[in-house]
Parts: structure tokens; C-alpha cells; sequence
């Protein structure tokens, strides 16, 4: 079974109306184990195209691409590969050692973190964050990424670009054990210096010119089927449950750590207290209610949209999408996250209800509200993480501007008369839904049709959720 099998593949990019480049054509490309392929050729070629198809980040316009033996798409395709990428950005909240310890928990067989960054030299900064490292350093991070899952597949996107000399000659010995330990490699350089080096490493020196595979080194082709596995890939996962509490914990790490985040929910739940609600305890409890579902909203929609924005945008959501953490796992972690910050908004705002304005209930009222509160709120959630996927982070900004007169509007607290077709509309609103799940749960009169309202917020978090992974896997907008 090859590693990577390209058949007839054919890439282009729409220039204007009637135009399209095409930047590969027809190409046929196959990877075996052992071997060291070394991807050159002018800026623009299509080298960098070439890679993210391989590793399922972008779809070619026709052919096929199998990566052991399974679609690029597949998480179990990404078991035994590590990859460096050109630019990244990991979270600046997550220490070097938390990074690596967090990575190496998508894999069933990982390398020991300490070993790792040992091996990149990384060890005296395991306690730095990103932000802490030189140009130099960070690419060492980004390699020790891609050693941590053991891999059998090294994918190398100009790994040198920003190392330094101490930097380089660490990088060429762990090249050079890991191609004697029988390690396949894809690596794409354009550095001249470099070639002679690679002259002698390489089984196979291609050259990507006019979107054809130009072919300068490669073994005889009695040689080509020596190191073929004779046994098919094992496809074995790490465990999903520890997975999913290590992305939570990561999660949680980049919150606590982000003063600004924190701050901001805080301050604005801390209006409640100056808030005009009125005097009469019917008003009171109304007002308040009312308040933690606008806070529940901007927050799930529009700050959490807003991070996964940002994580798209500086590269860190790339980074992940080429290893085999499952997409589910992380829009998991991504709702727990919420959740934890949902809970806290909403003890800020009714403890202000309690001490301040004196609003007495009984414990299982308070229990039975806050449940409504939260469950309704999912499927905002979701959508919150859809729109990170589709949207740019500045255009999040905006979005809090539109959701709160929408939200209001759509909820049906704004009479209707006519026209009826408005009316029927408002119906099929998930803020009308959530509207009548929370009156149900402050004991307020609703319209008697809790189970209705239940599956229909169900089915807005399930189509949201099914976006979410597309767009996850997918991504348009960041490539």
C-alpha cells in the first residue's frame, strides 16, 4: 500500500469572470515508504496547492488522492503523518510543554514530550509561551509538533525558511535519523543551499513547472517497490474520552489566560446591577430573565465566533485539521468551553437578582430556570461556531449589533397583526423557541407546546452542527 497515491489530478483557481489558472495538470505522483521526496520549484507553481490537497485541507477540480490508503478528509488518514507548515500561530495562551503534551494526545503511539523537546533543543524554553520564542525557536516548535505523533509521514512546507544555523544543523540530524529509521518524507525547499545536501538524501528530487511534475532524481524502478509494506496501515485511535478532556483542559488554559475575555464577561454581566429593570418583582424577574438571554447570545454567537475566527485565521485551526484530532472532539471542547462561561454569566447575573434586588425563589426554581437558560442556548452555540468558520473575525464584531434587534424581533415580544405570513414566520424563528423554553422554566405562561419547542431547537442545533463540521473540514475561507 503507497503512503500518498495521486492520480490524474487537476487543480485551478478562478482569475475574474471568464478566466481560470490552472496551477496543476494531469498529475500523477506516488509515495512509498522509505522514500525522501524532495518538491521544488518557482513561487506560484502550485507546490503549496500540491501539499494542502494531499493532506485534505483543499479538493482537486478532478483526479483522486489517497493518503494510506484513505480519503485525505479522514482523521484516520492523519495517524502517522506530522506536518510543518510555512505560517502558523499557536495559541499564545498554552506553554510550550502544554502545546506539546496536547498534540501528542491525538495519537495512539506518541512520543514522550520530554524526548521531543529534547530532540528540538526546546527544553529550557518548555515553560515559554509562543510569543516568548525567536523566529528560530517557534520553527523548532513547529517541528517538534510534527515529531510528537511518531510519525511515518514527515510533510515539510520550507521547514528551514526561519531557522538558525544552531537551528538548521539540529533540523538536518533529525532528518537524517529520521530517514535512516525508514521515515517517509515530502519535504517542499527552494533554498539553493540546501540542494547538495538533499542530492544525497533524496530518493526522489521533483520540479513543479507549468503545472507538470518534472522528475530530476528518482530510484530505479527495480528499487521503487523495496521498502513496500506488505501489510495494510493500522488505523488504531488514541483514546477519544481523554482526548476530549485534554482539549477541554487546553480550552479552559486559553481562557483563564486571556484577561481581556474574562474581563469582558464580568463587566457586562455586572450591568444587571444598573440596569433600569423596574421595582415590581414581576419586572424585576422579567427584566433579569430577559437580560441572561441577551448575555447567553452575544456570548455564545458572537465571542465565541469570534475566537474560532481568529484561531482560522492565524493558521492554528490548519494545524489541527492535519492531525487526527476528530472534528466532533473539537466543537465539543469549543461548546464545553462556552457552557463554563454561560454558568459564570449567568451566577453573576442572579446573585446581582438575590443580593441586590432581593429577588426571592426557591432553590429548584433557580435550578429549573438556569437548566432552560442553558439547554436553549446550544443551538446558538453551534451557530456561534459556524459563523467562526465562515466569517471573518472583524466582521464578528457586527454581529452582536444585528443579533440582539433580530433576536427581539424574530422572539415574537414585538406584536404582530398583519401580515400573516410575518406571523408564520416568526414560528419557524429559533429566538421564538428559545423564548418559549425560557418562560416555560421561569414558570411564566408560554404556549403549551414545551416538546415542540424542544425539537425544533434540536433540529437548529443538528443542521448548525452539520455546517460546522462541513465548514471545519472544508474551510474555504482561510485557504
Amino acid at each position: 500500500m503507497n503512503l500518498i497515491e495521486i492520480k490524474d489530478l487537476t487543480k485551478g483557481f478562478q482569475e475574474g469572470l471568464f478566466h481560470k489558472r490552472v496551477v496543476l495538470q494531469n498529475i500523477d505522483l506516488t509515495v512509498r515508504q522509505g522514500d525522501f521526496v524532495v518538491l521544488g520549484g518557482a513561487n506560484g507553481a502550485g507546490k503549496s496547492t500540491l501539499i494542502k490537497i494531499i493532506l485534505g485541507l483543499q479538493d482537486p477540480d478532478s483526479g483522486s488522492v489517497q493518503l494510506f490508503g484513505a480519503s485525505p478528509h479522514s482523521p484516520q488518514s492523519k495517524l502517522q503523518i506530522g506536518t510543518v507548515f510555512q505560517e502558523v500561530t499557536p495559541p499564545n495562551s498554552l506553554k510550550v510543554k502544554e502545546l506539546i503534551d496536547l498534540i501528542r494526545s491525538y495519537y495512539p503511539n506518541p512520543l514522550s514530550t520530554k524526548e521531543v523537546l529534547e530532540t528540538v533543543g526546546l527544553t529550557d524554553k518548555q515553560n515559554a509561551f509562543p510569543t516568548d520564542l525567536a523566529g528560530g525557536q517557534k520553527q523548532r516548535l513547529y517541528f517538534a509538533i510534527a515529531l510528537v505523533g511518531n510519525p511515518n509521514l514527515l510533510i515539510l512546507d520550507e521547514p528551514t525558511k526561519n531557522l538558525d544555523a544552531d537551528g538548521q544543523k539540529v533540523f538536518w540530524s533529525q532528518v537524517e535519523r529520521c530517514k535512516n529509521d525508514g521515515v517517509t518524507i515530502l519535504m517542499v525547499t527552494n533554498i539553493q543551499s540546501e540542494q547538495e545536501k538533499l542530492q544525497s538524501l533524496a530518493t526522489h528530487i521533483i520540479t513543479l513547472a507549468g503545472g507538470k511534475l518534472i522528475f530530476d532524481k528518482q530510484p530505479a524502478q527495480a528499487a521503487l517497490t523495496e521498502n513496500q509494506p506488505s501489510t495494510p496501515f493500522s488505523y488504531q485511535s488514541a483514546n477519544l474520552l481523554q482526548v476530549l478532556i485534554n482539549q477541554v483542559w487546553a480550552e479552559i488554559l486559553q481562557l483563564v489566560r486571556t484577561p481581556s475575555y474574562l474581563a469582558g464577561v464580568f463587566l457586562f454581566s455586572g450591568l444587571a446591577a444598573i440596569l433600569p429593570f423596574g421595582k415590581d418583582m414581576g419586572q424585576l424577574q422579567q427584566g433579569l430573565i430577559f437580560f441572561s438571554a441577551i448575555s447567553l447570545l452575544i456570548f455564545s454567537v458572537e465571542r465565541l465566533g469570534k475566537r474560532i475566527a481568529i484561531e482560522r485565521v492565524e493558521g492554528w485551526l490548519k494545524l489541527l485539521r492535519v492531525t487526527p484530532l476528530p472534528p466532533s472532539i473539537y466543537l465539543a471542547a469549543k461548546l464545553v468551553m462556552t457552557m463554563l462561561v454561560l454558568i459564570t454569566s449567568l451566577s453573576i447575573i442572579f446573585a446581582i437578582g438575590i443580593f441586590k434586588f432581593d429577588l426571592q425563589q426557591p432553590l429548584t426554581q433557580w435550578l429549573r430556570l438556569i437548566t432552560g437558560l442553558l439547554l436553549g442556548i446550544i443551538p446558538f452555540t453551534v451557530i456561534g461556531i459556524t459563523l467562526g468558520y465562515v466569517i471573518p473575525p472583524k466582521a464578528l464584531d457586527s454581529i452582536a449589533g444585528i443579533l440582539i434587534p433580530f433576536g427581539i424581533f424574530s422572539c415574537g415580544l414585538v406584536p404582530i397583526q398583519n401580515p400573516d405570513y410575518v406571523k408564520d414566520l416568526i414560528v419557524l424563528s429559533p429566538f421564538f423557541h428559545y423564548r418559549e423554553i425560557i418562560q416555560y422554566a421561569a414558570g411564566m405562561p408560554y404556549d403549551n407546546h414545551f416538546l415542540l419547542h424542544v425539537l425544533w431547537l434540536i433540529f437548529y442545533a443538528v443542521v448548525a452542527g452539520l455546517i460546522a463540521k462541513f465548514a471545519y473540514q472544508r474551510d474555504n475561507v482561510a485557504q
